[in-house]
């Protein structure tokens, strides 16, 4: 077939079309039919061409079109949206030179769009060579249709204000209540009054990308991914409200109302299965009202389940604010692993402090393992009304429940319900601050604690501590914990170097509800230290 070059009416660059039979693609999209032939009504002068009886078709390199060739300015004034929707129209993948674009009405991106994509030039913020979208309304700027599946926006910048002195901001730059599997790659989104995206499909794929400034960053559906990205400022930058979804390396931080929410879209909403890692929570920009980095809240009918976070970096430490970090109401089996803490400590004042860790109600099977949490004001983890079945392993404690905690806001784990069968097991608390408001537990009932081989090393007497407990010189609570260095002892003071533990022996239930047992090698038995009345014992009960 024969090529001729032409030059393009809006760019005035120099294109090649080729004569043709054939147009570029079935409007029923059917791969099976035929594709269409070239009429003279499909003659747009943009795509297709007629010239001396003959059909043209544009040469097109990676299927793309570029808004220009369909009358699109990118100077920053012009009205581009008919422009930018007839491209979309084209069916085919849609190319932005650097510029800035205009879109004063909503854009559908309609079904024949999927697999197809929208790219730009840059997403540097500081860059002059990037690509922005922009609106001088109030309006939503890409809007996805039912049976839209799987399309690219890449490297370009979504700006709500056309410019930094704007006082009407586009309200959400993509708004995908209907139409699934969208990714996103490089793109910028700033500056929406109430979305930058919003998502009730599934199947997205987020990665490097920034989102600043709007209301609500982001709304995530189920089955998505986020990579490489970071979600900052505006009221809450992230919300997860379907389960399934994954995130790798991502930042949240400086929200007026939270850094990250995961919460079920409605009632009818399952949420199950989210893991996080390398996550990095910064503080929310809160004043003097408490407010929390994450929150993970349920409805009256469907509660959030199975929620993993590891691995990650939690902090509080700039601004001037009241924050907690983690909120839990209606949630189950929801672990925070290997996390790496810091809290206003010393540095806090009245005003300005680092309440809880953690903080939950009405929620069970909560794991905290293996963390470093440094400088929490009052109760590190609080177990609240309603929880069960909390497990603590392995964490170490470090200066927390000081400085701004009053009496049992010093316990640094806490414990309302009375058979809250709480797990606190292999757990370093350390204060060096001289402080003897810290101690390590309260809980409502001795009964339901399961309390094993933590180290206790601060100035506060008190080991665990329920409402019945009275002071003493020492709170012999357990056998299995070290006092300031002190190696375990037994009945004549020595030490149990050569003893072993045998956990497989039932304790018995003669009064030793606040001991934890030893195998003694000299009485070739369990025996057992009462704290109730400073005496060791057999399994019967005998004192020895």
């Amino acid at each position: 077939m024969a090529t001729i070059e032409l030059n393009d009416q809006f760019t005035n660059e120099w294109t090649v079309f080729e004569e043709a039979v054939h147009k570029y693609y079935d409007d029923d999209n059917d791969p099976n039919t035929p594709l269409p032939e070239i009429t003279t009504d499909d003659c747009d002068g943009i795509i297709y061409k007629k010239i001396d009886n003959k059909y043209y078709r544009r040469v097109l390199v990676d299927d793309t079109v570029n808004v220009k060739w369909f009358g699109a300015k990118g100077d920053g004034e012009t009205d581009d949206t008919e422009a930018i929707k007839k491209a979309i129209k084209s069916s085919h993948s849609v190319r932005f030179d650097r510029g800035q674009y205009i879109i004063n009405s909503t854009i559908e991106i309609p079904m024949e769009f999927s697999g197809l994509s929208i790219s730009g030039s840059g997403s540097d913020i500081w860059d002059k060579n990037s690509t922005i979208l922009t609106t001088k309304t109030s309006n939503t700027l890409f809007k996805g249709v039912e049976g839209l599946n799987t399309f690219k926006i890449s490297n370009l910048i979504f700006n709500g204000k056309h410019d930094d002195h704007a006082i009407t901001s586009g309200t959400i730059a993509m708004d995908f209540t209907d139409g699934g599997g969208l990714i996103l790659d490089r793109v910028v989104v700033k500056n929406f009054s109430e979305y930058g995206l919003y998502s009730e499909k599934g199947m997205l794929r987020i990665e490097n990308c920034y989102f600043r400034d709007n209301k609500i960053g982001a709304q995530i559906y189920s089955d998505s991914s986020i990579s490489n990205s970071e979600f900052a400022a505006g009221d809450i930058p992230l919300r997860l409200v379907a389960g399934g979804n994954r995130l790798v390396n991502v930042w949240c931080n400086s929200g007026k109302i939270s850094c990250l929410d995961i919460e079920p879209l409605n009632t009818n909403t399952g949420h199950q299965n989210t893991s996080i890692t390398n996550l990095y929570i910064g503080e929310v920009d809160s004043g003097q009202t408490e407010a929390y980095a994450i929150r993970i809240r349920g409805n009256d009918v469907k509660r959030v389940q199975q929620v993993q976070i590891s691995n990650s970096f939690f902090v509080h430490a700039a601004g001037n604010s009241i924050n907690g970090l983690v909120y839990v109401d209606k949630a189950d089996e929801i672990i925070l692993n290997g996390i790496n803490v810091l809290g206003k400590g010393l540095y806090s004042t009245a005003n300005d402090y680092t309440s809880h860790f953690v903080k939950g109600i009405n929620s069970n099977r909560i794991t905290v393992a293996s963390s470093v949490i440094n400088g929490i004001n009052k109760n590190v983890i609080y177990q609240g009304s309603n929880c069960y079945d909390w497990e603590i392993f392995n964490n170490t404690f470090n200066n927390c429940g000081d400085h701004i905690a009053v009496n049992d806001e010093g316990a640094n784990i806490y414990v309302a319900e009375t058979m809250g069968r709480t797990s606190v097991i292999g757990n370093k608390f350390l204060v060096a601050s001289g402080s003897s408001v810290p101690y390590a537990a309260y809980v409502s009932s001795i009964d339901s604690l399961n309390w094993d081989s933590n180290f206790i090393s601060y100035p506060n007497a008190i080991i665990v501590k329920d409402p019945t407990y009275t002071s003493s010189p020492e709170n012999n609570f357990s056998g299995s914990f070290y006092r300031n260095g002190n190696d375990f002892k037994t009945i004549n003071k020595a030490a149990l170097t050569a003893s072993s533990f045998d956990h497989g022996f039932v304790r018995p239930n003669k009064n030793l509800k606040h001991a934890q047992f030893f195998y003694d090698n000299n009485y070739r038995k369990p025996i057992w230290y009462d704290g109730l009345d400073s005496t060791w014992k057999d399994s019967t009960g005998t004192v020895i």
